[in-house]
C-alpha cells in the first residue's frame, strides 16, 4: 500500500468511526464550573454541583441548579454518581484530579478568568466538553451583546473606585478594573498586581477623591467585621456629600463568568446618571469639610486598625 493510499484509508476510517457520545452523567465539583455548566448542560445531564453553587449569595446561577444534589468536591462525593465527565477548576485539589485520572474518569478544568476573553474561553471549554458548542456560542453572543450595551466613553470619564469588604479596592488589570474602564470610568487606583486588589485605607481612599463609589456588597444584611468598614462614619460622610454611590452584588462577579455583564449594566446606569447630573455635580471638598472628615477618622473606629487597611 502506498503512503498516499494508507493516508486515505486512515482518513476514511476516522470518518467512519462513531463520534464520542455526549456525556450524560456530569458532576461539577467547583463553584466556577457550576456557574458555567448551569447555562450549558443539556437538561437532566448535570447530576451534582458544588454546595456553594446552589447558594444565591455566592452563585449568580443558583436558581438554575437549586434542586441538584450538592457535593463538597471530594472524590467520595463524585463516585456515587458514576460520572462520565467531571467539571473542576485549575485550583481543584491535585489529589482529587489524580484519583479521577487513575479511574479513567474524564475531567475538564475551568481556568481563572481575568479578562473578557478568558470568560469566552471558559464557556467554549465547557461547551465543547458537553457537546453543546452551539449553545456555547449563543451564550457568548449574549454576553458580548450585554457588554456592548454597557460600553461607555471613557475619555474624561468620572473618577471611580470599586471598594469591597476589608477595605480592598480593585486594580486596573483585574476583571472588575476592566469593567470600570469598559463602562467609562477612570479607576483612581493606578497600581496593579497579580491578585487584582490593593488596600488603601479610609484616608487614602478619600484623598483620591473618587466621584463614584462602587461598593461591593456580599451577603447584605449579614453584619460582619469585614463589611463594617463600609459603614465607617468618615466614608459615609464623604458618600453623602461628595460622591455618587452604587451598590454591586458580589455574586455577579463570582468566578468572573458571563454574569459580570450585570455588574457592567449597573455601572453603565450609574455613568448615565452622573453625566445627566453633571451640571449640578457636587463641588470639591472645602477645607472645613476635609477637617470634619478627618475628625471622624481620628475619633471613631469600626474595626481596629481600619484607617490603615490591611
Amino acid at each position: 500500500m502506498t503512503r498516499l493510499s494508507f493516508a486515505l484509508a486512515a482518513l476514511l476510517a476516522c470518518l467512519a468511526a462513531p463520534a464520542a457520545a455526549a456525556p450524560e452523567r456530569v458532576v461539577s465539583i467547583n463553584l466556577c464550573a457550576d456557574i458555567v455548566a448551569a447555562d450549558l448542560a443539556a437538561p437532566g445531564t448535570l447530576k451534582s454541583v458544588f454546595r456553594l453553587g446552589r447558594d444565591p449569595e455566592d452563585s449568580p446561577a443558583a436558581a438554575l441548579i437549586a434542586d441538584l444534589p450538592p457535593n463538597d468536591g471530594r472524590i467520595e462525593d463524585v463516585l456515587p454518581f458514576a460520572p462520565d465527565l467531571v467539571l473542576a477548576h485549575e485550583w481543584t485539589s491535585p489529589f482529587t484530579l489524580d484519583l479521577l485520572a487513575r479511574m479513567n474518569i474524564p475531567f475538564v478544568l475551568v481556568r481563572d478568568a481575568r479578562s473578557f476573553d478568558d470568560i469566552r474561553a471558559n464557556i467554549r471549554l465547557v461547551a465543547a466538553a458537553l457537546h453543546r458548542e452551539a449553545e456555547g456560542e449563543a451564550l457568548i453572543a449574549r454576553f458580548d451583546g450585554e457588554m456592548e450595551t454597557a460600553r461607555r466613553d471613557a475619555e474624561e470619564g468620572p473618577a471611580a473606585i470599586l471598594y469591597q469588604d476589608l477595605g480592598s479596592a480593585v486594580t486596573p488589570g483585574s476583571i472588575l478594573g476592566r469593567i470600570l474602564a469598559h463602562t467609562g470610568f477612570r479607576n483612581v487606583i493606578e497600581s496593579d498586581n497579580p491578585v487584582g486588589l490593593v488596600y488603601p485605607g479610609i484616608e487614602g481612599v478619600i484623598e483620591l477623591r473618587p466621584e463614584l463609589f462602587a461598593l461591593g456588597v456580599y451577603r447584605a444584611g449579614a453584619p460582619s467585621q469585614a463589611s463594617a468598614l463600609l459603614a465607617h462614619p468618615a466614608l459615609r460622610l464623604y458618600l453623602e456629600r461628595h460622591a455618587h454611590e452604587v451598590r454591586l452584588p458580589a455574586r455577579d462577579w463570582t468566578c468572573s463568568t458571563r454574569y459580570v455583564a450585570r455588574t457592567a449594566a449597573r455601572l453603565a446606569a450609574a455613568y448615565d446618571e452622573m453625566k445627566a447630573a453633571h451640571s449640578t455635580s457636587t463641588l470639591p471638598l472645602r477645607e472645613g469639610q476635609t477637617a470634619l472628615i478627618a475628625s471622624h477618622l481620628q475619633e471613631q473606629s469600626v474595626v481596629g486598625g481600619l484607617g490603615r487597611g490591611r
